[in-house]
C-alpha cells in the first residue's frame, strides 16, 4: 500500500513539475501591450508639398500602430479561451511577423509569433495570417487562425489623397498618390 501511495505522489509531483516547466517555457519573453497612437499625416503632407513628390513613406513603427489598431477589431476572430494582452508587428517587405502576448483561459500566460503575408489592394493593406508558433511549438492553422487583418489606409488619410500604388520597403511602405495639388494647401489650413 505504501508503495502505491508513494508512486501516486511521485507521479503527481512529476506532473506538477512538468506543468510548471511548460508554463515557464511558453511564457512571454517581452512585455507588450495593445496601446497604439494615431499617425500624423499632416506633417507628411507638408513634406509632400515641399518636395512636390506625391508620396509618403510609412515607417515600420507607423505600420505597427495601424496594425495594432486593426488587430483590436479582429480579437473576436480568436478562440474565446485566448485573451490577447499585447502585440508588436515587424515589417520586412511583404513579410510581417507579430509578437503576441496573451493568456489561455485568463490563467496561463504565453508569448507567440504570428506570421503574415501582406499585400496591397487599392488603399487597403491586407495581412493574411499564415502561421502561429509558440517558441518551437507550431500551432496548426485549424486551431488558431486570424484570417485577414485589413488596414484601411484611406481612413488615416485626407480625402484629397487617393492611393495610386504601394511599394513595400524593408521597414515600411511607400504610398504614391493621385493628387489634386491645388487642394493640398487646404489640408495644411486644418
Amino acid at each position: 500500500m505504501k508503495v502505491l501511495f508513494r508512486t501516486i505522489v511521485t507521479l503527481l509531483l512529476l506532473a506538477v513539475i512538468a506543468c510548471g516547466l511548460v508554463i515557464w517555457y511558453i511564457s512571454p519573453d517581452q512585455k507588450l501591450d495593445l496601446s497604439y497612437r494615431d499617425i500624423d499625416v499632416k506633417a507628411k503632407a507638408v513634406q509632400m508639398l515641399k518636395t512636390r513628390k506625391p508620396e509618403i513613406t510609412l515607417s515600420g513603427s507607423e505600420l505597427n500602430e495601424l496594425a495594432k489598431k486593426e488587430l483590436l477589431k479582429h480579437l473576436g476572430d480568436i478562440p474565446r479561451q485566448i485573451t490577447v494582452t499585447g502585440a508588436e508587428f515587424h515589417f520586412s517587405g511583404q513579410e510581417v511577423t507579430a509578437d503576441i502576448n496573451g493568456k489561455y483561459e485568463d490563467l496561463i500566460p504565453f508569448g507567440a509569433k504570428l506570421k503574415f503575408y501582406m499585400q496591397a489592394n487599392g488603399s487597403t493593406l491586407e495581412l493574411q495570417h499564415e502561421s502561429t508558433q509558440i517558441k518551437a511549438i507550431k500551432i496548426p492553422a485549424s486551431q488558431l487562425n486570424l484570417g485577414t487583418i485589413t488596414v484601411q489606409l484611406k481612413d488615416h488619410l485626407p480625402d484629397m489623397l487617393t492611393v495610386d500604388h504601394i511599394e513595400f520597403l524593408p521597414d515600411g511602405a511607400k504610398l504614391t498618390f493621385k493628387l489634386d495639388w491645388l487642394s493640398l494647401p487646404s489640408l495644411l489650413l486644418k
